[in-house]
């Protein structure tokens, strides 16, 4: 059971390390960490990721395609040619393709959310259409083998769905266990549906200003 993930300059942490985590407990799961650029890739929070492989050396036909996503650097990448053309490689012949929070924008440049319903981070959400995809407002989606998903925490829902279709529920639930994922968020303002209206002002200016949404529509278009 091989788990390939894409990984790139200044992507979000969590979005690799919250799905993957749960998708490498399970039975025989093996990891591959893929970038164009070999070696420490560094990530939104300070630390580095190693890559053990390259898109020329990547193993193909992976059993889980696992994207993360981003601020900037995620938009970054949709204008990355290389990157653009091993996603679809990968995809075409990956069993499952997943993707976290923004990692849904380059499934969608790379053609492989064309007629499929997805998800996204809340803030640009509403751009997948122009990938082909249909927007659905959940914390998880699922649509035949592509599986993606809400911002930053929701990878580890994601994981463990995925770990669940693919190993049985039963090992789904001791993963949940082992993992302790027992969330219980101290501010209760982790969506725009739970958020007062002053919190969820600054948090709009922010992620606008990292994920601009005109930037993702001239990318889609070009």
């Amino acid at each position: 059971m091989l788990i390939q993930s894409l990984i790139y300059p200044g992507f979000t942490t969590l979005d690799l390390i919250g799905a993957l985590q749960p998708l490498a407990h399970m039975p025989g799961a093996k990891t591959e960490i893929v970038a164009r650029i070999p070696g420490a890739n560094p990530t939104d929070s300070g630390a580095a990721i190693m890559a053990d492989a390259t898109f020329q050396t990547a193993t193909a036909a992976p059993d889980v395609l696992l994207v993360p996503g981003g601020g900037t650097p995620s938009i970054d990448a949709l204008e990355d040619e290389a990157t653009m053309e091993f996603l679809a490689r990968q995809g075409a012949t990956a069993k499952w393709i997943v993707a976290v929070c923004t990692g849904s924008l380059l499934l969608g440049k790379a053609g492989l959310l064309e007629g499929y319903k997805a998800a996204s981070h809340w803030a640009v959400i509403d751009t997948l259409d122009v990938f082909g995809a249909t927007p659905v407002q959940e914390r998880v989606v699922i649509d035949r083998n592509r599986c993606t998903g809400g911002g930053v925490t929701a990878g580890v829902d994601i994981g463990l769905t995925v770990a669940g279709l693919l190993a049985g529920n039963d090992a789904g639930r001791m993963i949940e266990l082992i993992l302790e994922y027992n969330p219980a968020p101290p501010f209760g303002s982790g969506h725009p549906s739970l958020a007062d209206n002053a919190t969820l002002e600054v948090a709009r200016a922010a992620t606008d200003a990292a994920l601009p949404k005109e930037r993702i529509y001239q990318i889609a278009a070009a």
